[in-house]
């Protein structure tokens, strides 16, 4: 059972739509080169044929494991200032209940609602936009395909097939970027749903109390890991999903059990895992890279006084390279699993 990579990201790592800041474009003749050099298909398919035995053994693992049987929620304070964190799944099927009194009053509570960005208001937008036109497309005649081989074009191909897209319609995307709208239609097709994810549901009932709202980094910092790995790390993240994507969302619905039953340790053997994202340079860029700017800022916090909820993708929080870890490794005491 294999898993999309960019799904896996959007619905535990923080992300929904995502790009990355302004990497070095290089014209075509050099951009040809360096994947001459260093992009060899036959590489990636020795990688793509190791990969589902690391997988599965890291699903059965998950499997497994065993939570408290509600979503984890930790807490770290001092003497005026209490931190909530919570993992969260940013699109969900909106039928599944998970909230329990324990998050209830941690919403309730929270003066301050901290996200991993802002992604919604009207400046954001404009800013995701302008990304999106200018480091999700290629501007320099390539096309997608170019940059594959016959096999892996073909793969592409009916792997599209089976969410309805026409390749015609990626050819002028980034890797990165074909990849995450391939999964994003697939969720969207399969019933998940942005709005019944748990920055949604706690967005509207903060908004209903005038909490205030902060964030831990900004939209090209958040959206700066894919779009700037070099080109072999996009393609491979790009067909890591194909080769996911014609199995459904079978695994992640897998995470969203994992999540809902407060199974840190599943969570983390699937998401703190290079091999389920495609690769470590993508792992770095997309987990540890990011959770090592937010420490700071959430250890910050605590020269506020008040309650706060920081509430960011689940994969940040669950795994050897997470956020819990790094906080007690510091020395902050941090109540929870």
């Amino acid at each position: 059972m294999k898993m999309p990579s960019a799904s896996f990201l959007m619905a535990g790592c923080g992300l929904f739509l995502i790009a990355g800041c302004e990497p070095a474009a290089p014209g075509a003749s050099a951009r040809e080169e360096a994947a001459a050099a260093t992009c060899d298909a036959s590489r990636r398919a020795e990688l793509r044929a190791m990969r589902p035995n690391l997988e599965t053994a890291a699903l059965d693992a998950a499997r497994e494991s065993r939570g408290d049987g509600a979503p984890a929620l930790w807490t770290m304070r001092d003497e005026d200032t209490t931190i909530h964190l919570l993992g969260t799944v940013h699109l969900l099927r909106p039928e599944l209940e998970w909230m329990t009194p324990e998050i209830e009053m941690a919403i309730a509570s929270a003066d301050t609602i901290v996200f991993e960005a802002d992604t919604t208001s009207p400046d954001a937008q404009r800013e995701l936009m302008k990304f999106y036109t200018t480091q999700g497309f290629f501007t320099d005649g390539t096309q997608l395909t170019s940059m594959l081989s016959e096999v892996e074009t073909q793969e592409l191909t009916v792997a599209l097939e089976t969410i309805g897209l026409p390749i015609e319609a990626l050819l002028p995307y980034q890797p990165w970027m074909a990849a995450v709208n391939m999964s994003v239609k697939q969720m969207l097709d399969e019933g998940f749903d942005p709005e019944a994810g748990v920055e949604k549901v706690i967005e509207r009932s903060a908004m209903e109390r005038g909490a205030d709202f902060a964030f831990l980094e900004t939209v090209e910092e958040q959206l700066g890991g894919l779009a700037g790995l070099g080109e072999c790390e996009q393609v491979d993240f790009l067909m890591a999903t194909v080769d996911g994507l014609g199995e459904g969302t079978a695994t992640l619905d897998l995470l969203v059990d994992e999540w809902a039953d407060g199974d840190v340790t599943g969570l983390g053997l699937m998401m703190a895992n290079p091999e389920m994202l495609g690769s470590q340079p993508i792992y770095d860029a997309m987990m540890t890279d990011r959770n090592t700017r937010w420490v700071p800022k959430i250890t910050a916090m605590l020269e506020q006084p008040g309650t706060i909820l920081v509430a960011v993708g689940a994969g940040h929080l669950a795994g050897e390279d997470s956020v819990i870890k790094m906080l007690r490794d510091e020395g902050f005491a941090v109540e929870g699993p």
